[in-house]
């Protein structure tokens, strides 16, 4: 089989396999780098279709492969580069690295969702340091030392308003990975939280790391909200 018979099947099947629909041989002209007439095309269709690698679906459509059509493309006409397997791996985990992320980034926020509900407080949750969640603020805004103090509530707010600060007061913790701590008050490094307390952790898992924790007033159930940090922290790791 001529070396443009063997291109434009190659091109045909190429061009189907991506649009699923039959290639006319105008299509094929304007897509494909081809110095020949649509005619000459045409009669190249016609010889292929002869030995039975293409076929018309209808009698007025263009062309796509057969079954064996494809058998002579895998066989024949695909490049090295196309059958490089370390080429396609570099390709799959690239995506599944960004899928696992997406998947890390779904179970923080279900975590940080348990946690509000369950604490009563803030739950909150960064990841890899440009991703911050924060669920259960009404939580805090409704406790009678928030009510009673309405402009400390208001400065709760501006602290996760203020996502990149409050990271930067996370990492200024220097918590261990996988531990625990308790900040209380005048403890914690921003002033504006300084009527409260924090619980958090700081979690690295095989996708993603981050910190993972609790906001609320100092009249806090401490030892349940340390175990619940604690044993979410390992539901997320």
């Amino acid at each position: 089989m001529k070396e443009r018979t063997l291109f434009i099947l190659s091109a045909l099947i190429k061009d189907f396999i991506k649009t699923a629909t039959p290639v006319s041989s105008k299509h094929l002209l304007e897509t494909c780098d081809l110095n020949i007439s649509s005619a000459t095309v045409r009669n190249e269709f016609a010889a292929l279709e002869e030995v039975g690698l293409i076929k018309s679906p209808h009698v007025s459509a263009g062309k796509v492969p057969t079954q064996k059509g494809y058998r002579f493309f895998v066989n024949q006409l695909m490049t090295e580069e196309e059958k490089n397997e370390k080429l396609i791996r570099e390709i799959f985990e690239k995506h599944i690295d960004s899928y696992k992320l997406s998947k890390a980034k779904e179970s923080l926020f279900d975590a940080v969702k348990l946690v509000a509900q369950l604490s009563n407080n803030v739950a909150f949750a960064t990841l890899d340091n440009d991703r911050t969640f924060y669920l259960g603020l009404s939580n805090v805004l409704r406790s009678p030392e928030f009510m009673a103090n309405p402009e400390k509530g208001a400065q709760i707010v501006e602290v996760f308003e203020g996502r990149e600060r409050f990271r930067e007061m996370l990492d200024n913790m220097q918590l261990a990975e996988n531990d625990v701590r308790i900040f209380i008050g005048e403890e914690n490094i921003m002033q504006e939280v300084n009527s409260c307390a924090i619980i958090v952790g700081k979690f690295r898992g095989k996708t993603a790391s981050g910190y993972l924790g609790i906001l609320g007033p100092m009249r806090m159930k401490y030892s349940f909200n340390r175990a619940l940090v604690r044993n979410v922290l390992d539901m997320v790791l």
